[in-house]
């Protein structure tokens, strides 16, 4: 894993350009947030035209997860509405690809994405066609990380899907408003963070002052540099994917309190 440490990108300010993903048509467009040099490797939003259609079923080259942002993306005979999630590993079919009046889609790939024609159609047993997100409940953040200090109430996931090799996690993670913890959190793995709405407050990044995720904001982190305290005045969902366990190390910041205080306080109600 060498991708690069990414803090406070927003979706919107990235250029456009074409996804040039060897076996995808023309047309779509690639808004790049993070990739990994050493194999391809890269998260980003795709922008699918209205109309687009790939003509051909389509199988994908590497493990690819697709999370719908906007519209809906037709994979074969299964259609992907926002907030649906998709996992699919390296060969697996994913059918045609349409979108009759336009998607964005946050794609993260584990490698060059690549595709190629194909005429099967049965998924491997690892494959994960379809996940509503709005269907799924909220349950306990436990289940998608190890924190040294218990969770104040308020903060909860949904689990889109677990790596059975890595114990690493691609979930939800939701915060009512007002919640906030203390600590400077450090985790052991890359953590790549996507916010789908609300904001949260990451006060302090290694000792520099920190910043407010909005809807868009990006971050790709890597393991051992502490950050906090987190802090929502609004409310918050993220998409999270952590690249391992998500084990959570809070230390103390002397100015947390101040620090909080200020984003709940002085921010703007949303």
């Amino acid at each position: 894993m060498t991708k690069a440490h990414v803090e406070n990108l927003n979706v919107y300010g990235v250029p456009p350009r074409p996804w040039d993903a060897a076996g995808i048509p023309g047309g779509a467009q690639l808004r790049l947030l993070s990739d990994d040099p050493a194999n391809g490797g890269m998260t980003g939003v795709i922008e699918l035209p209205a109309g687009f259609d790939s003509q051909v079923a389509l199988a994908t080259e590497v493990d690819l997860q697709c999370f719908v942002l906007d519209g809906r993306l037709q994979l074969g005979d299964i259609v992907l509405p926002p907030g649906g999630y998709c996992y699919h590993p390296s060969g697996s079919p994913m059918g045609r690809w349409r979108s009759l009046l336009g998607t964005r889609v946050l794609v993260i790939a584990g490698g060059s994405p690549a595709f190629r024609t194909t005429a099967e159609s049965t998924l491997p047993p690892n494959a994960i066609a379809l996940v509503d997100s709005f269907a799924m409940n909220w349950v306990d953040p436990l289940q998608a990380s190890d924190p040294s200090t218990a969770f104040r109430t308020g903060i909860c996931v949904k689990m889109l899907r677990v790596d059975p090799d890595t114990g690493g996690t691609t979930h939800l993670a939701g915060l009512l408003p007002g919640w906030y913890m203390p600590g400077m959190e450090v985790h052991p793995v890359y953590e790549e963070n996507y916010c789908l709405c609300g904001d949260v407050h990451i006060a302090d990044i290694a000792g520099k002052p920190g910043y407010t995720m909005t809807e868009g904001t990006f971050l790709c982190r890597p393991p051992g540099i502490a950050h906090g305290p987190v802090v929502s005045k609004n409310g918050n969902v993220n998409l999270v994917y952590a690249h391992g366990r998500l084990g959570i190390d809070y230390v103390e910041h002397p100015n947390a309190s101040a620090l909080i205080d200020s984003h709940l306080y002085d921010s703007a109600w949303r």
